[in-house]
């Protein structure tokens, strides 16, 4: 797990911060090669999850939209499909049953892979703070508490919301993903409670140890973690808002 964690700390001290690779070697106290290898790879190369992702309504159809990406690419820009196009072509020719929503996540996870997006240093899109909430909703003309989870951007009060049947660590990945596809970005930091789906335990010195798959998250995406006083939900006060008014509403 500290691996992981490694590597991500190496990748934004070089990738964001500016760090040259020379410098990381020394203050993180590997060899210049091995942080090449980190800069090529957002976690350790054949590390493996210990469960796969699963998207139940998405998973047969996933060949077919990596094809579509993969012949776009010999195509000009204009002419590429979009995931509004992709999803109609799955419904359509495939009788795909699920909703855009899954296929607009998995377009925009598949191209972020391909080309690993970094946060422009001369343009930084801000900072984020993300919790999840409570709350009943009607479904099918039952009562159910529902999950959700809110990424907000308090410089501009813009913010994403997305629904789930439990707070679990799928979704909150997922969430992630979601929210800086809407965004078109990743922010340059992300403040969070003490969610045990992000912090292992909280040290004696009030350092976090992170859980292995929120290490793989800031990693791949580079963007810094911070965390609020434990008991403090004020830290955060522009998400706690925004979850409350939710919630009310």
């Amino acid at each position: 797990m500290k691996h992981v964690e490694l590597y991500g700390r190496v990748r934004h001290a070089v990738l964001v911060d500016g760090m040259s690779r020379r410098e990381a070697a020394r203050i993180f106290g590997i060899n210049r090669r091995t942080v090449e290898k980190m800069l090529r790879f957002s976690i350790p190369p054949g590390y493996r999850r210990d469960k796969a992702i699963r998207r139940p309504k998405l998973d047969a159809f996933t060949g077919i939209i990596d094809e579509i990406l993969e012949a776009d690419k010999l195509v000009p820009k204009k002419q590429r499909h979009t995931s509004k196009r992709i999803f109609e072509r799955l419904r359509d020719e495939h009788r795909f049953a699920g909703g855009i929503t899954i296929v607009k996540d998995y377009v925009f996870a598949t191209k972020q892979r391909q080309r690993e997006m970094f946060v422009p240093l001369s343009h930084p899109p801000g900072h984020a703070q993300v919790d999840f909430g409570e709350a009943l909703a009607i479904i099918g003309g039952v009562e159910r508490k529902i999950h959700f989870l809110v990424m907000h951007l308090p410089h501009s009060d813009a913010c994403f919301l997305k629904a789930y049947p439990a707070e679990t660590t799928e979704a909150f990945c997922d969430a992630h993903v979601a929210a800086f596809a809407f965004f078109g970005g990743i922010p340059l930091s992300i403040l969070y409670d003490n969610t045990r789906i992000a912090v292992a335990r909280i040290l004696g010195d009030g350092q976090r140890k992170r859980t292995r798959v929120f290490s793989e998250l800031v990693s791949h995406y580079l963007f810094e973690d911070r965390f609020g006083r434990p008991g403090k939900g004020n830290d955060k006060g522009k998400v706690e808002g925004t979850v409350g008014y939710t919630r009310r509403n």
